[in-house]
């Protein structure tokens, strides 16, 4: 067995209003799904992370209060990563939300702190690796966008892609982000490689990616290259694609 990644981590809240404002409007997770089941009496809220994680936020009549602290056994703490520590549990306090001093992994040497849900569930915000491994980051996000699972996955889609997403296309069509999911849906799938792959630091929160790339041939079309650039932006802890282009190249 290979296990790939934490799929979803299921939290039992007290008051399912003061928690769903909790995980929706504070830490900013986007709602999947909301459904109420009448024969438990019971809310689930499946929420996404960024990177397709997922957190499942239920209630249920009388669920037992958490009896002591981390050093329990059982679900110790949930962790967040975060770009910048400082900045995340500075944007926590200015809304009322306890943190406590940051401190530093003594193995790794990254920053993090903890806070706690409304129900006193402990939560860590854990800063990410530096900068310096911008290109990996943006190489893995650009790569999944090629992927078929990432391209039929509107969910996944819509945490790739900025809200106001634009694209031209090497044919010279313009999509939008809704476009160009909705397009995705139905596309009748071909195999892309990447190479000449450059990443240029244009400010702070917003980098220019460049590549070649190249698409297999299929019955449905022939193979081509082209140049593409991408430019992503950094907005709430994410990097997300705000602007993509394409550029077809000859073959000689």
């Amino acid at each position: 067995m290979q296990l790939a990644r934490i799929h979803h981590v299921a939290i039992i809240c007290a008051d399912y209003a003061v928690s769903k404002r909790f995980y929706t409007e504070v830490l900013g997770l986007r709602v999947i799904a909301e459904n109420y089941r009448a024969a438990r009496d019971s809310y689930k809220l499946d929420l996404a992370l960024p990177d397709g994680s997922q957190i499942e936020l239920f209630s249920f009549p009388d669920a037992p209060a958490r009896l002591t602290r981390p050093e329990a056994q059982g679900l110790r703490h949930l962790s967040f990563e975060v770009p910048d520590v400082r900045a995340a549990a500075d944007e926590l306090a200015a809304q009322g939300i306890a943190v406590e001093p940051l401190r530093t992994d003594e193995f790794t040497g990254r920053r993090f702190t903890f806070f706690a849900d409304p129900d006193g569930l402990p939560l860590e915000l854990y800063e990410a690796a530096p900068d310096d491994d911008l290109d990996a980051l943006l190489l893995k996000l650009e790569g999944a966008l090629h992927l078929r699972e990432v391209r039929t996955n509107a969910a996944r889609l819509e945490e790739l892609l900025d809200d106001d997403f634009h694209e031209l296309g090497v044919s010279g069509t313009v999509w939008t982000r809704a476009a160009i999911i909705e397009a995705l849906r139905d596309e009748a799938f071909s195999q892309r490689t990447m190479s000449d792959f450059r990443v240029l630091r244009m400010a702070p929160d917003v980098a220019l990616v460049t590549y070649r790339a190249h698409r297999e041939a299929i019955a449905q079309r022939p193979a081509a290259d082209s140049l593409r650039s991408s430019l992503w932006q950094r907005r709430a802890s994410r990097w997300r694609m705000a602007f993509h282009q394409g550029t077809p190249l000859q073959t000689l």
